[in-house]
């Protein structure tokens, strides 16, 4: 049986972006950014994190491709690069809606 990986160097793309967004407040900005772009000043409060950290969060989510930043004037604004970033999201909630189901059903079956 052949199997038709992909290049390793794909799979170390993928690899780093699902780190990057494994970490949940690097999410919770890009579910933030959903709504568009937003700056940095205003999403500092909805992290519950010091500036710092989340410029942190910012720099690893704009380096692997996933958001990107302009300035203007002192402030900086970010806006998530691809939609599709969202499409992964969204099936990941689907699947997990279908599990809690699942276990709700077998938790209450009679």
């Amino acid at each position: 049986m052949s199997l038709n990986l992909p290049d390793d160097k794909i799979l170390e793309f993928k690899s780093r972006i699902f780190k990057v967004i494994g970490d949940a407040n690097r999410l919770k900005i890009i579910e933030i950014l959903r709504s568009g772009e937003n700056c940095q000043c205003e999403i500092i409060p909805l992290i519950a994190q010091s500036q710092p950290t989340v410029s942190r969060h910012l720099k690893l989510l704009e380096e692997a491709g996933l958001i990107m930043s302009r300035k203007e004037g002192t402030k900086t604004f970010y806006q998530v690069v691809d939609g599709h970033i969202y499409t992964l999201i969204d099936t990941i909630d689907d699947d997990m809606r279908v599990q809690v189901s699942k276990e709700i059903a077998k938790k209450y079956s009679f």
